[in-house]
Parts: structure tokens; C-alpha cells; sequence
């Protein structure tokens, strides 16, 4: 499988990879707000047949001057996640709507179900 060999001021963090079917990622992040920066990596991603997501580094803070390495390899085997969840449908479902009522509510929309119809 495609994985993800990932260093980290020559010390070596992870060997990531999903299989097959699926995404992974390597993501460097600076967040900053008020003048005040976090400066961070994430190695992780989704396994799309049990829609798992899977993660190997959760917020490895960073300094300016580190070097990353992510080098792309082909391996029959990779370390285990350091994490793994699936989502919950039901809690999909309610985020949902919660998300779409915030959004008629910010753009000043009514949102109107439609009346059940019956199975006869």
C-alpha cells in the first residue's frame, strides 16, 4: 500500500497508510489569531470501506526551523493509528440539521417540513 514515512528533525514520528480505498494526510498547520500562533502537524485520514478515521499524529506541536520529511513509500504493513473512530449516524443526522436550522436563521429563511405521507 502508499504510506506515508514521516520525520521530523531527522527523528522518525510515523509510518502511515490506509489500504486501498481511502484518504490519508499529512497537514502542517499555523492557526493564528490575535497575534498569538500555534504552529502544528497532523498525519491522519479515513479508511472509506467502515468510514474509520484514523489518525497517527494529533496536533505534534512544531517550532519555525523544524524539518519535516514525508517521504511516499510502497509497504505491505504500517504502524497502528494512534487513534481511530467512526462516526455516529445518528449524531451526523443531528448535526445536520443543526448546521442547516443556523444557516436558514443567519440568512433569515423558515424552514417548512413537508406533511408525512402514509403508506396506504
Amino acid at each position: 500500500m502508499r504510506a506515508f514515512e514521516v520525520y521530523l528533525n531527522g527523528k522518525k514520528l510515523c509510518l502511515a497508510g490506509i489500504g486501498d480505498d481511502g484518504v490519508l494526510t499529512a497537514i502542517v498547520n499555523w492557526v493564528t489569531r490575535g497575534g498569538k500562533g500555534d504552529l502544528f502537524l497532523e498525519v491522519g485520514g479515513l479508511i472509506s470501506p467502515v468510514r474509520e478515521h484514523v489518525a497517527w499524529i494529533k496536533q505534534k506541536p512544531l517550532r519555525v526551523g523544524d524539518q519535516l520529511q514525508i517521504t511516499l513509500v510502497e509497504k505491505s504493513a504500517v504502524d497502528k493509528p494512534t487513534e481511530k473512530h467512526r462516526a455516529d449516524p445518528t449524531e451526523q443526522l443531528r448535526s445536520q440539521k443543526r448546521y442547516v436550522r443556523m444557516m436558514a436563521k443567519k440568512f433569515g429563511w423558515k424552514i417548512q417540513a413537508l406533511p408525512k405521507r402514509s403508506n396506504s
